[in-house]
């Protein structure tokens, strides 16, 4: 169903594309075929934008026909509805009552975007640029900490990548004239001399945690196996007595098992 529907907007959007591209075409554009494309694509967004925005204000609220924000109440407005209806889903009184439950989810967080003021709102959108700064600023740090350690096991061609990666921060605090991205990169340098100095440590750690990760796998593996043991028991011909003495001690080595995988 969810590839028909991708399918026809797909569709839809390249017959609207094809009739704007022929409207340029005969309205005398005369810019080439690339022009053409752009102003029919243009088209299309200016028609919907035209179309949605006096939906939109009447339901997220706005002074004027402006529009000014309402992209970003309406990315925010998604964002609530999804995870109050999350919420709310797992309620008995809504669990019969689908209908109740898509309505209420709605028309909560469109009480809380639709008389939102501009201040709460740009805090809003401020908490989610630095939520972007961070994680776009620590993934290249990420990237460049398994790539070392992946690499190589060698202490020494790890340091020589970390004095490597600190000089260059270096440079970039030394040359930037931007007190922001000065900060930025100054800490990401210390914070790079910190993993140098621990960078045994460091490495020890991770390998740690991918044998803990192999040996928990090993453990679930006998766990299901342990698991199909027992039913395989249950379901046999043997006596009573016969099957209560085998059970006992294979769950015995199931609870072995789960105290040395906690």
């Amino acid at each position: 169903m969810n590839k028909k529907w991708l399918l026809g907007c797909a569709l839809v959007f390249l017959i609207l594309t094809l009739i704007n591209l022929i409207y340029a075409q005969y309205s005398g554009g005369g810019g080439g075929l690339v022009y053409d494309i752009r102003h029919g694509s243009q088209l299309i967004v200016d028609f919907f934008v035209n179309w949605s925005e006096p939906f939109l204000i009447a339901l997220f609220g706005g002074q004027d026909y402006t529009g000014y924000l309402l992209f970003e109440k309406l990315l925010i407005y998604i964002i609530l509805f999804s995870f109050i209806f999350i919420s709310l889903k797992n309620i008995d009184i809504f669990t019969d009552n689908k209908r109740v439950l898509i309505v209420v989810s709605a028309i909560v967080p469109l009480l809380s975007i639709r008389f939102i003021s501009f201040e709460w709102l740009n805090t809003i959108i401020m908490q989610y640029q630095i939520l972007g700064i961070a994680i776009a600023g620590i993934i290249p740090f990420l990237l460049y900490l398994f790539f070392l350690h992946n690499v190589s096991d060698s202490t020494t061609v790890r340091k020589i990548g970390w004095v490597f990666f600190i000089v260059i921060y270096f440079f970039l605090w030394a040359t930037t004239t931007v007190e922001s991205y000065g900060s930025i990169y100054l800490w990401t340098m210390l914070v790079s001399f910190v993993f140098l100095l621990m960078d045994g440590t460091i490495h020890r750690a991770l390998i740690r945690q991918e044998y803990m990760k192999s040996a928990n796998f090993g453990i679930e593996k006998a766990l299901a196996q342990i698991d199909n043991d027992i039913q395989t028991i249950n379901n046999s011909s043997l006596p009573q007595k016969a099957k209560e003495k085998h059970i006992k001690k294979l769950m015995k080595d199931r609870e072995k098992l789960i105290k040395y995988m906690n």
